[in-house]
């Protein structure tokens, strides 16, 4: 049996400041098979690595690159680069309105065209359609947090780990997170998910097999 890959939740999420340039590295240091981010654009329209729509009260696309990087919230094309070609990227594109969108794909698509193991992620179908459109090589993942009723052809699932079981029969490749205990690791991987993406890759290493 193939273990799953192995891939670090917001980086090394566990141990370090999620999304940061310390947590991508600490992951692909400790052997995972890739890592995840979260990514929005800033108030240049630069993508940048964050989880949450806002940052101190104030909403993400009105911080300035520089202001950002004074907090240590890194650009993606910084975690690109931090991230062996050997590893995975997994790209969790957060929601956003069309019109914004639309002007931010060409960089999106010149910063990940060129990586050959690459998953790009959203709980919106509408972002991961227009993001499949300019990276047609890329597979794309819906992040889903309960069963959905249709999932539109060649989409793959990133479900809550509980909902695995049940979703086992649209026969599609599965990267479930946020998986941290050693048991549900375990089991999740005796059931053919494609993925794990946890906080700990140390310890998932540890329970599957480096």
């Amino acid at each position: 049996m193939r273990r799953p890959l192995v891939i670090g939740h917001r980086g090394f999420a566990g141990r370090y400041p999620e999304n940061s340039l310390a947590a991508v590295q600490a992951a692909v240091e400790a052997g995972a098979d890739g890592v995840e981010v979260d990514i929005r654009p800033c108030r240049e329209g630069v993508w940048v690595c964050h989880h949450n729509r806002t940052r101190l009260g104030t909403a993400l696309q009105e911080w300035s690159l520089a202001a950002l990087r004074r907090e240590k919230v890194p650009s993606l094309a910084e975690v690109v680069e931090a991230v062996p070609e050997d590893r995975f990227l997994f790209v969790e594109v957060k929601p956003l309105a069309q019109g914004e969108l639309l002007p931010l794909l060409d960089p999106l698509q010149r910063l990940l065209q060129p990586r050959r193991h690459l998953k790009v992620l959203s709980s919106s179908l509408r972002v991961l359609s227009l993001v499949r459109a300019v990276l047609p090589r890329a597979p794309v993942s819906w992040v889903v947090d309960g069963v959905p009723g249709v999932l539109p052809p060649g989409f793959e699932l990133s479900p809550h780990h509980l909902l695995v079981e049940e979703l086992r029969t649209f026969r599609v490749p599965l990267n479930p997170w946020t998986v941290n205990r050693q048991e549900r690791m375990r089991v999740l991987a005796a059931l053919g998910v494609a993925s794990i993406t946890t906080n700990f890759p140390d310890l998932a290493l540890e329970v599957l097999g480096a």
